[in-house]
């Protein structure tokens, strides 16, 4: 065998190495500890939480591995924008507040309300309000860089700043704060953990303080992984995998009510698809 055959040989074995390579290997996307959205942690009878579920489920639907680095909430735009990572499993609205949205594209997966947590004792009553400025009187616990910040800065509310939710939640039961601000099943999730005797000693403001879209934000340039993903999403939906995990966590009712996003609604839609 000539010297330029064996060179051309060689190249070939490395071309072919490569792309198996490159199949095989995981992409790895940045998210944060938020049960039971998204977490290390499994649920037993559920999975990793069920955007992270929804996630894997796409991505596998399409042919490609992926896990999850699980960073600080407030690292997760520069995750992207430097592009540490191709992609964060998230929130666009955190984004839209570092004014880093031009050089991303969403995918929704589904959306999640935001209330105000209180203890039935703190009030004689029901707590209810037509303007969040109506509640500056209160002593109010939220996640530092959480998608609700720019509503609670821009109604003047009175914010305890926390590092994470956990610590929300333990400073409402220490009656430190008068209400805490958290995912709807997010917080639940969390009282039931924290506190299983004194579930019931908790409730919420029945109206929400913001309705946000989860899903996963990926960098502009990362055009053929959201090619991928958007192949995969209409899989699971058409197949029905996309509802199997919805109702892993969440009431039938839940699901019916504003829990789909556009984009969702849309796909369902345009493949026949009842929710």
């Amino acid at each position: 065998m000539s010297l330029i055959k064996k060179a051309h040989l060689v190249l070939l074995l490395l071309l072919s190495y490569s792309a198996t390579t490159f199949a095989n290997s995981a992409i790895r996307l940045s998210t944060i500890e938020y049960p039971p959205l998204f977490q290390s942690e499994k649920i037993p009878g559920k999975g990793y939480g069920v955007a992270s579920d929804l996630t894997e489920a796409a991505f596998k639907a399409a042919g490609v591995t992926i896990e999850f680095d699980y960073i600080p909430m407030i690292r997760s735009v520069e995750s992207v924008v430097t592009e540490r990572h191709p992609a964060n499993l998230g929130s666009i609205n955190w984004f839209i507040k570092d004014k880093a949205d031009d050089l991303v594209e969403v995918v929704n997966l589904f959306n999640i309300h935001f209330m105000l947590f209180y203890k039935k004792s703190t009030f004689k009553k029901d707590i209810a309000y037509q303007a969040l400025s109506e509640l500056q009187i209160y002593n109010i616990g939220n996640v530092r860089g959480s998608s609700t910040t720019p509503v609670v800065t821009d109604a003047g509310l009175n914010i305890q700043w926390v590092s994470k939710l956990e610590l929300n939640f333990r400073m409402l039961n220490a009656d430190r704060i008068d209400f805490a601000i958290g995912g709807e099943t997010a917080g639940w999730a969390l009282i039931g953990k924290l506190f299983p005797d004194s579930v019931n000693k908790f409730t919420t403001v029945k109206k929400p303080i913001l309705t946000v879209p989860i899903g996963l934000v990926f960098h502009k340039n990362q055009t053929g992984l959201i090619e991928k993903f958007n192949q995969g999403l209409d899989t699971i939906l058409a197949n029905g995998t996309y509802y199997e995990i919805l109702e892993r966590y969440y009431s039938k009712a839940q699901i019916a009510e504003n829990l789909l996003t556009d984009n969702i609604a849309n796909k369902a839609k345009a493949l026949g698809v009842k929710y």
